[in-house]
């Protein structure tokens, strides 16, 4: 029988410069009060395979079937502990995509167990995410780096970033003052690209497209929120 390759992931943003900060993670998981943070699958099976010295002696669920804190929190205290040893271990590589460091282990679907160090990151998942952030990870790693997602204030802005103040200033104003807000929206946009009304239509669109080596115009998304002043100048150019 064949098995299939199962990877077992887990990320922080790619200019972090400190490792992540597995204290930090026990100190908040101390404070953790409601155990339905935890995602824990199977609480009961769980927490058993976690806390293997407990040896079956205690109860470590309610009578609903809920883990109950003290044993969630020891459980949470070990999967921190296995985690650090297995980002450093040599059955765990990363890559850096997208603005992240990706730590990768694998895990086969049938025949050989997976690595300590899969089972490990596969784990971390079950902890209350504010822990997962506390430490410097970002468990959804598809979204775009930004600051609503623990990217950090140190951290250069990203595009996520200029859309996310766009919208909060247009969605917190009950009014928007035409030329007042087309400034501070070219203001917050320049901090991540040419900042627009620095230069003339023509040339800003010139500008732009060496930047990235790609014309908007052959866009249909991007084309539409072209000015009408480069349609005129591009028809004076054919008249000419």
């Amino acid at each position: 029988m064949g098995s299939s390759m199962l990877t077992a992931t887990i990320a922080i943003p790619a200019e972090r410069t400190d490792p992540p900060s597995f204290d930090q993670g026990r100190q908040l998981l101390e404070k953790i009060e409601d155990v339905s943070l935890f995602n824990f699958n199977v609480p009961e099976t769980d927490l058993e395979e976690l806390l293997p010295d407990l040896n079956g002696e205690f109860d470590l669920v309610d009578e609903d079937g809920e883990p109950l804190l003290e044993y969630a929190q020891r459980a949470g205290l070990a999967i921190i502990d296995d985690l650090e040893e297995a980002l450093v271990s040599r059955e765990t590589t990363f890559l850096t995509v997208a603005g992240y460091n990706i730590f990768i282990s694998a895990g086969l679907s049938s025949g050989d167990s997976p690595t300590d160090a899969a089972v490990a990151i596969w784990n971390a998942y079950k902890l209350p995410e504010t822990v997962l952030l506390g430490m410097g990870f970002i468990p959804d790693y598809e979204q775009p780096l930004s600051r609503a997602n623990s990217s950090g204030d140190r951290a250069p802005l990203t595009d996520t970033d200029v859309v996310d103040a766009i919208a909060l200033g247009l969605g917190t104003s009950p009014e928007w003052p035409g030329a007042n807000t087309l400034t501070w929206i070219a203001e917050a946009i320049g901090k991540v690209r040419d900042e627009p009304g620095n230069a003339e239509p023509v040339e800003y669109l010139k500008r732009w497209s060496e930047r990235y080596g790609f014309d908007p115009m052959s866009s249909k998304f991007l084309s539409t929120y072209i000015g009408e002043e480069i349609d005129k100048a591009s028809e004076e150019e054919s008249g000419d």
